[in-house]
């Protein structure tokens, strides 16, 4: 709302300052939102309170405000001092959460966007990031939320024993987000701990399911793969957990497109191009 209420062209930049565990999922909210705009966005975080010697907060601020003053690049990003004191740029939907042991952030596919170095941006080149004239190039807008957020979205975590008959999806959840173990699979034996079967329940119930990640090769998908799209399951292919829950948010509480193929648009760079492996 706050985003919605100022001319972004009144400012050369803007820095949201945010916590450091969940900056990843409003990051590809704001990037999903903000794709066409002409000045930069930056978030930022501390990870540690800004008296506390060991914090970062200043030097994530400071390198915000030389990126936006030096014009690097339009769009979202999020900048964040890691432990070897590397000051990270992540492109707003491919940064992923913090890791629970060294609470350090990574990318969606191991390549940063770049780094700020004595104040300055250095893109990191490589054939996942998009090109300078990509990310500066005029881009339409495509997200327009009425009414706010009124469908939730129900994302789901596989493990071993997971009971889907404890699940409870009630009127409010729009979609639901089934993340995959790495080979793209989960449980697709029969009854209460079976991927499958929850899946053709919620489309019984006329909730669409989407599974993430599947890669873009269909000709090494394992069995219970196969099972889980047969049961019509509506695959998500290189994009993260938190930039596809965010995508799904946005796909069900918007007007402008059916979610499926809101979906199936690489808005602002989540999908990442095909694995070389």
């Amino acid at each position: 709302e706050c985003m919605e209420q100022i001319c972004l062209n009144d400012y050369d930049g803007i820095i949201i300052t945010h916590g450091s565990d969940t900056i990843a999922y409003t990051a590809a909210m704001m990037g999903y939102c903000y794709r066409h705009t002409t000045i930069p966005i930056v978030l930022i975080a501390s990870n540690y309170e800004l008296q506390d010697a060991r914090s970062n907060g200043i030097p994530n601020f400071y390198n915000a405000v030389c990126f936006i003053k030096e014009q690097a690049a339009k769009g979202v990003y999020v900048i964040f001092q890691n432990d070897s004191a590397e000051n990270v740029v992540y492109l707003a939907t491919r940064i992923m959460e913090a890791d629970t042991y060294f609470d350090q952030f990574s990318s969606y596919g191991k390549v940063d966007f770049g780094r700020m170095v004595d104040g300055h941006f250095v893109k990191t080149e490589h054939e996942q990031n998009p090109s300078m004239e990509d990310v500066n190039a005029e881009k339409e807008k495509m997200v327009k939320i009425n009414n706010g957020f009124k469908k939730s979205v129900l994302m789901i975590r596989p493990y071993p024993g997971l009971d889907y008959s404890r699940i409870l999806i009630d009127e409010n959840v729009g979609a639901v987000l089934h993340c995959l173990y790495h080979s793209a699979t989960a449980c697709s034996s029969e009854g209460n701990y079976s991927a499958v079967d929850f899946i053709r329940s919620c489309r019984k119930k006329g909730i669409e399911v989407y599974v993430s990640s599947f890669k873009q090769s269909v000709n090494d998908l394992y069995a219970s793969s196969m099972d889980i799209l047969e049961a019509g399951a509506i695959p998500l292919v290189n994009i993260s957990t938190e930039a596809a829950y965010a995508k799904l948010v946005i796909a069900y509480n918007q007007q402008i497109m059916k979610p499926e193929e809101f979906m199936n648009k690489n808005i602002y760079y989540e999908v990442l191009p095909k694995a070389n492996i």
